[in-house]
């Protein structure tokens, strides 16, 4: 595996039952990205997301998460990555704060240095006041932000991302890419992303790969897309452009991974 790059999968392959899923993926993602993962419904993000994290095995191919072979050692990475999954999940009468520290406590976090990162992430998310309300009081974007600031807390060097910001304000989520940027930039961290808000990915990612029908159809760097898929220097001009118009059996659609930048 590429020193460079803390993810890799390479010619990955899923099936269920005879249909087939993934057709041969291979991402290079670097070291101190954002890397945003997209596709219409159906492209096979989730899929891509799950094996990466070690919940789903792969028809065939391999998967290395920071050196670690993830097919013959699922467990091992389960430690090493923090994931924000749609389901915004947690016990609804106990107090919000119990709720972080209680994940904390698992993955084997400092109790002292937890509280410390959730007060603060709270405060600047203007959700401190939340911290002593039962988690089923939340609203859903409240729901959202704890179980991202639970994330953030219990991560190592990656933190995979499904739909940040959904169902967050402006302002919120505002904050919520502030933060981010500062894993990225500030903690040297790794963020693999997928969203639909085009202002989250125009805003964070530095790389992209794209998928389509099961099939790489694009890896890049941000800039590179634009340059490839908008003829306007519109980051979700060429998002749509390469959802349509991405040629599934063209070599031409696929960057070289030499291509991809290294740590920020």
């Amino acid at each position: 595996m590429d020193k460079e790059l803390i993810i890799e999968t390479i010619d990955l392959r899923k099936n269920f039952g005879s249909k087939e899923i993934l057709k041969g993926i291979s991402l290079h993602i670097p070291r101190g990205s954002i890397y945003a993962l997209l596709g219409p419904n159906g492209a096979g993000k989730t899929t891509t997301i799950r094996i990466i994290t070690g919940l789903l095995k792969p028809t065939s191919g391999q998967v290395y998460v920071d050196g670690i072979d993830v097919v013959k050692d699922s467990e091992a990475i389960r430690s090493e990555i923090g994931v924000l999954s749609q389901l915004s999940a947690g016990y609804k009468d106990v107090k919000t704060r119990d709720n972080i520290l209680l994940f904390t406590d698992i993955v084997g976090i400092d109790r002292n240095e937890a509280i410390i990162k959730m007060n603060k992430l709270m405060m600047y998310l203007d959700m401190f006041d939340k911290l002593t309300l039962n988690f089923g009081k939340l609203s859903g974007g409240e729901k959202r932000v704890v179980n991202l600031v639970r994330t953030i807390i219990s991560s190592k060097d990656i933190i995979i991302l499904d739909e940040p910001t959904t169902g967050l304000d402006i302002a919120r989520a505002k904050r919520v890419r502030d933060i981010i940027r500062d894993l990225v930039n500030i903690e040297g961290k790794t963020v693999l992303m997928s969203s639909h808000i085009t202002s989250d990915l125009e805003d964070l990612a530095t790389h992209t790969g794209i998928l389509k029908s099961g099939i790489l159809v694009f890896e890049g760097t941000k800039d590179e897309a634009i340059k490839k898929f908008s003829t306007r220097d519109d980051f979700e001009e060429a998002i749509i452009n390469a959802f349509e118009n991405g040629e599934t059996t063209d070599e031409k659609f696929i960057s070289s991974p030499t291509k991809l930048e290294g740590s920020l």
